[in-house]
């Protein structure tokens, strides 16, 4: 009677620790209580040493002091049996309880099923032992109980096997359906990815039902077969919720609404896009959370790794799920909506270089009111140097690294704290648009302007990709019209040829002011293809935003427009900038490569690495204009000279430097989080120069990926890292 009672109370306290499995908490509470009392019960029989094992492994396997005083007690219980050669029943099941459950909360971590194996190698021959010192027919009823369990399990295992190959055919075709429609939602195909979400979440539908069949339903008390059956049926159920989900949302988005026609969105079918885009973004957050759920540590590794994969790109998908939201959020106030807007564009060049890619010769003002955008104004760089109310009084109020660096560059005088006369030619020093999205802001209205809600800067490459837009543009003075494949090289080399400056600035004047005039007057292509366009030349910086609304500037940085100069975050990096400091156009022909070659960590903990930069002028010594091979006559430098502001950023400093083999000296500062060591450099027509810089110092996080920049120049020079990149 003691025996049944002990047998009771292990029972429901085993279904209290929360051992799960199956995965389902009544069928787990029901299987564990029932193990835990039988292997009690049993224990009235067991021998007291087959008891004292038990217990000796439960105190090894304890999760802490107060279950291995629990396993302790039990193992002295049975001691003091076995010792005085006592029979005691109920002192056997007490003995056996404690043991039943400091088992059932082990923690021991390890391999998969470590604990379950540990519980059952310490419990199984005990309860063995114990039936074996029964009654034979105890003993026959226990082996009819078990064969009908084999019987059970092996009928489970075939079912659910039938369940699951039927279930195979449709679920691959789900997941490849789902990866074609997130593929198609990534090029802003809105009418595939709805056709291929929809074709999923018929695909994800079939397989539930087969998952779910009636010769499946053995399986879910099966420990380990329940797990892989529901895993599968909450993938299948969640996978075509979810893509009916995304199905219906991506069908409510009609793409040529929101054209800009004219000059002008609608901003009505702008707004009517957030519910349908927060819906698709519910809908993949549900899977991804659905896929969370269904994972188990019981799971076979192949299903394991298929599950880890989808979560993985559903991440992804994810944060362009959101970062949509928040763009359709945000568009209509950014588009006029809440009262005009008004944004600078800077049109650059790098033939001269800049920091930021290169020189910006001129600007256009575009201003947007509901919808309708129009350019209010339009000039040269010059115009707002001259510009403004008093332009030998324009101050900058910061950032404050901005005038701490860049501040001796006609930004701040220490005198007084003014700019010099013509600010406005170096404004694209800074490699980070974020600071000079701010800089501008502040000198614009100073200059003539209007107070600025964002500013853009657009390279050639980028603005012959809006000539793919408007079609060939034929300007008065150029032989051939302008098309997206020739605008870049007239704008970095041909338009030089024009033998008179005053020729050549108005023909790029009208070059920049009919490119502006047709995109606001025509169509512009629906918003997939504007991204498909347009999104490279973001990632390489040729085109980038920033906001003066904190808000909307979050968006660009997350959508990686805002042109910001990268963070290192306690990693190690290497980034080379050049600003031209001759005036001249001789950039085009530049060509550079530089290396970074790390060494392991020393004993010390310190990095050491070397930066190598390779820069050969290919400009010839005549036969151009004086526009583009001269430079400033104070510097009395040979026509096709090449004279740069190199600077150089590190995560690690400089200890060292040397330029054609002889040991030189750079200035060292920081900047942009970043360790930066410049020079002015000479490179004279056909010459080639070597810099090369050692660095040496601690990184706060070895392990962070390496971070290189590459400068928007004409011929970009990537970072080729080697060695121990950490």
């Amino acid at each position: 009677m003691f025996a049944w009672a002990i047998a009771v109370a292990s029972g429901v306290l085993a279904a209290m620790a929360g051992v799960s499995p199956t995965g389902s908490t009544v069928i787990d509470v029901v299987l564990v209580a029932g193990a835990a009392g039988v292997v009690t019960w049993s224990s009235a029989t067991a021998p007291w040493w087959a008891v004292a094992g038990a217990c000796s492994v439960a105190a090894l396997a304890a999760a802490g002091p107060i279950a291995l005083g629990i396993a302790l007690l039990g193992w002295a219980g049975i001691f003091f049996v076995g010792i005085r050669r006592r029979n005691l029943p109920w002192v056997r099941c007490l003995s056996a309880l404690t043991a039943v459950q400091v088992l059932a909360r082990q923690n021991v971590g390890g391999f998969l099923g470590l604990s379950t194996l540990i519980a059952l190698g310490a419990l199984g021959p005990l309860f063995v032992l114990a039936v074996l010192r029964r009654h034979r027919s105890v003993r026959n009823r226990v082996r009819t109980v078990l064969g009908v369990v084999v019987v059970f399990v092996g009928l489970a295992c075939a079912g659910l096997a039938v369940a699951a190959l039927s279930a195979r055919a449709p679920l691959r075709e789900g997941n490849n359906q789902a990866r074609v429609g997130l593929s198609a939602l990534n090029r802003g195909d809105m009418a595939a990815a709805a056709t291929a979400f929809g074709a999923a979440a018929d695909a994800f539908r079939r397989a539930d039902d087969d998952l779910s069949a009636l010769w499946g339903q053995p399986s879910r008390l099966v420990p380990v077969l329940a797990q892989h059956r529901a895993s599968g049926v909450t993938v299948a159920s969640s996978a075509a919720r979810a893509m009916t989900q995304a199905t219906q949302a991506l069908d409510q988005i009609d793409p040529s609404t929101l054209r800009v026609t004219k000059g002008r969105i609608d901003l009505d079918a702008v707004r009517a896009l957030v519910a349908p885009f927060i819906t698709l973004q519910t809908a993949i957050g549900d899977l991804d959370r659905a896929l969370a759920d269904a994972k188990s540590q019981w799971l076979v590794a192949p299903l394991q790794n298929k599950l880890n994969t989808l979560s993985h790109d559903l991440k992804k998908n994810k944060v362009r799920a959101d970062n949509a939201v928040l763009a359709v959020q945000l568009a209509p106030a950014m588009l006029g909506g809440e009262g005009p807007r008004h944004y600078f564009v800077a049109f650059t060049t790098p033939a001269e270089a800049r920091g930021l890619g290169g020189f910006m010769g001129n600007f256009a003002e575009i201003t947007i009111d509901n919808g309708t955008l129009e350019m209010t104004r339009f000039g040269r760089h010059t115009d707002l140097s001259a510009g403004g109310p008093d332009p030998l009084n324009r101050r900058l109020s910061g950032p404050a690294e901005f005038i701490k660096r860049w501040g001796r560059f006609g930004f701040y005088d220490p005198a007084d704290g003014t700019t010099d006369a013509v600010p406005w030619s170096n404004i694209t020093m800074p490699p980070d648009f974020a600071m000079v999205g701010d800089v501008i802001s502040q000198l614009y209205p100073q200059s003539g302007g209007r107070t600025l809600d964002g500013a853009f800067s657009m390279d050639p490459e980028a603005i012959a990709a809006l000539v793919s837009f408007t079609g060939p543009i034929k300007v008065d003075g150029v032989a051939k019209p302008l098309t997206a494949a020739n605008t870049a090289n007239f704008i970095i080399r041909d338009q030089y040829l024009v033998t008179q400056t005053a020729a050549r600035v108005d023909l790029l004047d009208e070059v920049a002011h009919t490119v502006v005039d047709k995109l606001l007057s025509g169509s512009l292509p629906p918003p997939a293809d504007l991204a498909k366009t347009l999104g490279p030349l973001t990632q390489q910086n040729r085109l980038m935003g920033w906001s003066a609304h904190p808000d909307e500037e979050k968006l660009f940085t997350k959508i990686g427009m805002s042109g910001a100069f990268p963070t290192l975050d306690g990693g190690n990096g290497v980034a080379v900038v050049i600003d031209n400091a001759a005036g001249n156009k001789v950039d085009a022909y530049l060509d550079m490569s530089t290396t970074y070659r790390a060494a392991p960590v020393d004993a010390s903990g310190q990095t050491a690495g070397t930066v190598t930069v390779t820069l050969k002028n290919n400009a010839p010594p005549s036969g151009l204009p004086l526009e583009v091979i001269g430079s400033a006559p104070s510097l009395s430098l040979p026509k096709g000279s090449n004279r740069m502001f190199l600077s150089i950023y590190t995560g690690l400093p400089m200890v060292g430097v040397s330029l054609d083999g002889v040991p030189s000296t750079m200035e060292t500062d920081t900047s942009l989080g970043w360790n930066v060591a410049a020079t002015f450099l000479n490179i004279g027509p056909g010459e080639t120069r070597v810099l090369t810089m050692q660095v040496r110092g601690t990184l706060k996080d070895p392990s962070h990926p390496f971070v290189t920049r590459t400068q928007p120049m004409v011929k970009p020079s990537p970072v080729v890292v080697s060695g121990v990149a950490r």
